[in-house]
């Protein structure tokens, strides 16, 4: 990871990312964009509390391009992939 790539990531003391659980998506158009809906929880008491009225506490609603749609579904095929195959160090950005 460069250091460019690195700035743009929130890390712990170990230096690992930081990460939350994501829990719903959604997707919907508005006019020329692409709405992306992100539902998340950020601890095991609120990941339980979904479970019981499946609305995520905290939700992130992001409007893209269509070009940035297609981007971020390549980009996200390529980690399933990877994961599939059990890599043995994280990969950032297929590198």
């Amino acid at each position: 990871m460069t250091d460019a790539e690195t700035n743009k990531w929130d890390f712990d003391e170990k230096g690992k990312i930081k990460t939350t659980r994501l829990v719903e998506w959604g997707v919907a158009s508005v006019l020329e964009h692409i709405v992306l809906r992100i539902g998340y929880v950020r601890s095991r008491l609120e990941h339980e509390v979904y479970h019981g009225n499946d609305k995520s506490p905290h939700q992130v609603q992001v409007e893209i391009s269509a070009s940035a749609a297609r981007e971020l579904s390549i980009q996200l095929a390529k980690y399933a992939d990877w994961l599939e195959l059990k890599p043995q160090s994280p990969v950032l950005n297929g590198r």
